[in-house]
Formats: structure tokens, C-alpha cells, sequence
């Protein structure tokens, strides 16, 4: 009697065990079986869209219209059209080898690496042609003095110079001395002085050291330059202006035509100036008692 009822215990424990073992490794194993039967039903869901006869029938359509797009990409002028173009293109052909029932993996994976190329490339030209958006006062600033630039050239501009308002008899720039900064004269006026002469005005829209700027880095001023009264100014630092340009081609050429063309302004105010100080000179001659009293006054006046 004793031995009959210790087997049916016995035989419990082993059964418990049993399940344990078995139950163990298939909760285990419930997460790979799914993730195994989802990329199944995707694999059945793309060889499904691969073996459509609409989708066989626009293969050819994709791959022409793929290097339609390339050709006429590499025939552009301009970069941005043209990098966009590019990404239409080789995006066309991931497409195109894509679709097949067995793609070639080469062509397949460096078209990908030639959409995120040219993709980037189109979203850095972007950047630099338009830019963020510009508050109404930078709006107008761009139009009257910057136009020569791109508004995302000329918005990295003001993100590198520093505003500033300095008072009046501000020396910003001694002839021959060597001045780190490039200057632009948003409101108010500098005179210029060479050779301890007054030589011409700086007004409104215009920019201070951009001859040694251009020439290099160890160039000294043209002149010394003296705020006629307040200003507003925004102030670079030439070396990291410079670095900032050395990668970006585009904008270098632009802001260097942007110089120049002030450049060629200031110049023809000067020639301007030195012409009716000549004429002054001639009037002055036939008049000799104001000419001795502008002589004495001039010799009070202290030139920077």
C-alpha cells in the first residue's frame, strides 16, 4: 500500500519538470519567431510588388526616366539644379534595381551612397543661397549694400561680424599700421586721411580696411580713418573671416566683387574730392586774404 501511494508522487515531480524544461526556452524563443515571421510577411510583400505586371511594365520608364535625369544634370550650369538633378537621377536607379525579382547589389548600393552625396551637397548649397530668414532691417540692409551676395552668403556674414556703436573721433584704422579688423559703416560717417591730408569720406554702406584685407594679412591700413560723429558699425575679424571663406568658393569670389566694388566707388569719391580741392585752390588764388586765413585755420586743426 505504501509503494502505491509514493508512485503517483514520483511521477508528478517528473512531469513538472518535464514542462519546466519544455516551457522555458519556448517563451525564450517567442520574440525571434516574431521578428522572424514579420521579415517574412515583408519579404512576401516585396516579392509580391516585384512580381506585379504594372510594376515589370514601368521598369523600363524608370530606368530611362533615371538617366534622362542624370544626363540633363551633368548639362546644368548651375549647382544646385544640378545636384538636385543628380539626386533624382540616381534615386531613379535605386528604384530601377530595386524592383527586380534579383538586383545587382553593386550598382543597387552606390546609387544609394550617391543619393545621400548629392543630397547633401543640394541641402549645403541651399543653406548657402537662401539661407535663414532675415529680419525687415537685414532685408533692407542686403538690398542697399549686400545685393552681390546670396541672402544665405550674407546671412553667414552677420552671424561672423560683431555690431557695434562708437562715438564720435573714434580712430578705427592708422595709416600704415597693421589693424586686424575689417570694418562696414552701417549708419554715420569716417573721414580719411593720408599723408595727414584729409582725403575723402566714408559714408553710410561703406567699408574700412578692405584694401589691406584683400592685399593680406600683413598689409598696413591706406589711411587713418575717424568717425565723423556716432556710428553704427559691424566689425570682422580678418583671420577668421578669411578661414571661414578659404572653403567656401562661392562666397569668397562674391564678397571679394563686393570689395573691389566699393573699392572702385571710393576711389572715384576721392578723384571726386581732389578735383574741387583743385578748384578751390583757384578760386582761393584770386582771393589771397581768405587764402592766408584758411592757412592759419588749417594749421590748428590736429590730424590724427
Amino acid at each position: 500500500m505504501l509503494a502505491k501511494s509514493r508512485q503517483p508522487t514520483i511521477s508528478i515531480c517528473r512531469i513538472s519538470k518535464a514542462n519546466k524544461s519544455t516551457t522555458t526556452p519556448s517563451a525564450a524563443a517567442v520574440p525571434t519567431k516574431g521578428a522572424a515571421a514579420w521579415t517574412k510577411i515583408r519579404l512576401q510583400n516585396w516579392n509580391t510588388l516585384v512580381q506585379d505586371p504594372k510594376v515589370k511594365e514601368a521598369l523600363p520608364y524608370i530606368g530611362n526616366a533615371a538617366y534622362v535625369a542624370l544626363a540633363s544634370g551633368f548639362l546644368m550650369t548651375d549647382m544646385l539644379s544640378l545636384r538636385v538633378a543628380l539626386v533624382g537621377g540616381y534615386a531613379g536607379l535605386v528604384s530601377f534595381h530595386a524592383l527586380h525579382p534579383r538586383p545587382l547589389q553593386i550598382p543597387l548600393r552606390w546609387s544609394a551612397v550617391f543619393v545621400l552625396v548629392n543630397a547633401g551637397a543640394a541641402y549645403m548649397l541651399a543653406m548657402d543661397r537662401f539661407g535663414a530668414p532675415l529680419s525687415k532691417e537685414e532685408e533692407e540692409l542686403y538690398q542697399n549694400h549686400f545685393s552681390q551676395l546670396t541672402k544665405g552668403q550674407f546671412y553667414q556674414l552677420l552671424t561672423l561680424g560683431k555690431k557695434q556703436e562708437v562715438p564720435d573721433g573714434s580712430i578705427l584704422t592708422r595709416e600704415g599700421r597693421i589693424c586686424p579688423r575689417l570694418y562696414f559703416i552701417e549708419k554715420g560717417t569716417a573721414k580719411v586721411f593720408h599723408h595727414g591730408a584729409f582725403a575723402a569720406n566714408v559714408d553710410e554702406g561703406g567699408f574700412v580696411n578692405d584694401v589691406a584685407f584683400q592685399i593680406g594679412e600683413d598689409e598696413g591700413a591706406y589711411g587713418t580713418i575717424v568717425t565723423d560723429g556716432e556710428c553704427s558699425i559691424i566689425v570682422w575679424d580678418q583671420a577668421e573671416l578669411r578661414e571661414h571663406l578659404e572653403s567656401r568658393s562661392d562666397m569668397d569670389r562674391n564678397t571679394k566683387y563686393l570689395l573691389s566694388e566699393h573699392l572702385m566707388k571710393s576711389l572715384l569719391k576721392q578723384r571726386e574730392a581732389r578735383r574741387w580741392n583743385q578748384k578751390i585752390q583757384q578760386r582761393l588764388s584770386h582771393n589771397p586774404q581768405l587764402s592766408q586765413q584758411l592757412q592759419v585755420e588749417e594749421k590748428q586743426i590736429q590730424y590724427p
